[in-house]
């Protein structure tokens, strides 16, 4: 019941709480759930939830996300090292799909991130990186302007292997709209943002 009431909650937060519709869980696949939401407008979220220690594998579900693209391909991500998440991301720009990624400026200059995002460079994927005070803290991938990946799951060997971390699947275009609606704000500021 805990487990419930930690992820209904944020939900709430996500749909509005205007909404007085029940929720409603059901097991998909072994430690997967799938929650459908019914808003005061009558539109359906899918939401999904994994938890890295359950072992539900968040990298294997952000690369199939990755994979399923066909449009775009909006990153924002504080720390991405797994080059196999990496490699999805360049195999995404070779399929034609419109890639952009923003990332921490401190982590850009992680030797192990500096790797990765040289490779994602050199791929002719544009690549940008904050340049005011605080962190890019974002963790988050939006799939064709429909589908949103969040959570705290890092794009790391360490969050997929070590760290208690979770990530959610958040099928719903109006969500995604706002996602993209921040990428694209954070994307066009010159004065907090730069090319790296």
């Amino acid at each position: 019941m805990k487990k419930l009431c930690l992820i209904i909650i944020p939900c709430l937060l996500l749909v509005g709480c205007s909404s007085t519709k029940p929720y409603s869980a059901k097991k998909v696949e072994k430690n997967v759930k799938v929650i459908t939401t019914n808003t005061e407008s009558s539109t359906s979220s899918n939401i999904q939830y994994y938890f890295s220690n359950e072992g539900t594998k968040p990298d294997t579900q952000l690369i199939n996300l990755i994979n399923s693209s066909n449009k775009t391909l909006d990153i924002a991500i504080y720390s991405l090292t797994k080059a196999d998440i990496v490699n999805a991301i360049i195999q995404a720009k070779t399929r034609g799909v419109n890639v952009r990624l923003m990332s921490d400026r401190e982590c850009s200059q992680n030797r192990y991130q500096k790797v990765e995002l040289e490779k994602i460079k050199n791929a002719g994927i544009p690549i940008k990186i904050n340049t005011h005070s605080g962190l890019l803290h974002d963790k988050y991938t939006v799939v064709d302007g429909s589908i949103v990946a969040t959570g705290s799951y890092n794009y790391t060997n360490a969050a997929t292997d070590e760290n208690d971390e979770n990530f959610i699947v958040i099928k719903d275009s109006n969500v995604a709209k706002g996602y993209d609606d921040n990428f694209s704000s954070m994307w066009n500021d010159t004065t907090r943002f730069e090319n790296y």
